[in-house]
């Protein structure tokens, strides 16, 4: 019995030289750095049997982050639509009411500080918010503060049209019949591929007057050309959501003339 008793005594010895050996030479980590921060848009949708779920929407960002003076500043993208995240749902995304997550430096912990939103809920990044961050350590802490650039705008002529048309070229004449995405510029104005010319850099501006007469402004890699058709029709209709367009560029051997209906999808 005393010689089990001895046995044991030394395996409890060696195990516990075991365990403590190497402890102290573990990496305690002293950054409190915030290394990423992405927002999100959530949303109730309704699934394939018709009951309500949370949707969940990244948002495209792309974070600036200054390691000097510990700020950063974010520019957002807000995602085509698809499935139940259609045009309506799009406007509706808010800075106001916005899902933020961050990653930090290893076994870092973060909190927010005067009366920012908590990450991961849904909180308001509409002005600037300060967080404090801590390091593993316990000790390390730096105030970080984060500023959210407005949302790009999504007007209400923003979206995907079908085309349908003419291009009277003076070599290669063609109907036209197509789907085209057009994006927003400003409140009145969006942007997308010129006549069936998109894919050869060219691109249209459609600007919506209070009467409902666009202007249309023609570009062949970012440089402007052409005019919209003398004493032709350049209209909008808000209550069918449809584009009447003519416009024009001059070429080599003379006129090229683009008349083309564009209905909202």
């Amino acid at each position: 019995m005393k010689k089990l008793i001895i046995i044991l005594s030394v395996i409890a010895v060696t195990f516990s030289s075991c365990i403590d050996w190497g402890l102290d030479e573990l990496p305690v980590y002293n950054e409190s750095k915030i290394l990423e921060f992405n927002l999100e848009h959530r949303f109730v949708a309704e699934n394939v049997n018709g009951h309500e779920m949370l949707a969940v929407v990244t948002l495209s960002t792309t974070a600036n982050i200054d390691t000097i003076n510990h700020t950063i500043t974010v520019d957002v993208a807000i995602p085509a639509p698809f499935g139940s995240f259609d045009q309506d749902e799009r406007r509706i995304v808010s800075l106001e009411s916005i899902v933020a997550y961050a990653k930090l430096s290893p076994a870092a912990k973060i909190q927010p500080i005067d009366n920012a939103p908590e990450l991961g809920e849904p909180g308001d990044f509409s002005q600037e918010n300060k967080y404090l961050v801590t390091a593993a350590d316990g000790k390390t802490t730096q105030v970080w503060t984060i500023k959210v650039n407005p949302l790009p705008i999504i007007n209400q002529y923003e979206g995907e049209y079908h085309a349908t048309g003419f291009f009277d070229h003076p070599t290669a004449p063609r109907d036209m019949d197509l789907n085209k995405y057009y994006s927003s510029v400003d409140e009145t104005t969006i942007t997308g591929d010129h006549s069936d010319l998109g894919d050869a850099g060219y691109k249209v501006t459609l600007k919506v007057n209070a009467d409902n007469s666009v202007e249309v402004k023609q570009f062949a890699n970012e440089s402007e050309i052409g005019e919209m058709t003398p004493d032709a029709e350049n209209s909008y209709d808000p209550a069918t959501k449809t584009f009447t367009l003519s416009y024009r560029y001059m070429g080599g051997d003379g006129w090229r003339t683009v008349t083309e209906i564009l209905v909202l999808n």
